[in-house]
């Protein structure tokens, strides 16, 4: 069991891709993923979201944060997941959708 806190809001599609990406690789040792994330497109509405193994449920989102705290917060429990593995994933997932979503930004000269 580990935690991934993290102060900077996720892009919706990092998001995405992550829980796709731990669905895949996952699978049967993840028993359950659980958060409150903090995404770029609406940081005033936290996207709470649950996942058993390979069934991840489509993100319920609040009206507002429940506290003052508006981290991200993710609770994983599972068998034969290290947390490092999972931090990773989640920057490079990160990583290369920010070099995209720059790339697309970027001017046609």
């Amino acid at each position: 069991t580990f935690c991934i806190v993290r102060d900077e809001p996720l892009r919706a599609v990092t998001l995405a891709l992550l829980l796709s990406a731990l669905a895949e690789n996952c699978g049967a040792d993840l028993l359950r993923m659980k958060g409150i994330v903090r995404v770029a497109e609406a940081p005033d509405r936290p996207a709470v979201i649950h996942g058993v193994q390979h069934v991840y449920h489509a993100p319920v989102w609040l009206e507002r944060w429940p506290s003052a705290d508006r981290r991200t917060r993710m609770v994983f429990i599972g068998r034969n997941i290290r947390e490092s593995w999972v931090k990773n994933l989640l920057e490079l997932i990160d990583a290369e959708v920010a070099a995209e979503t720059a790339r697309r930004a970027r001017p046609l000269s």
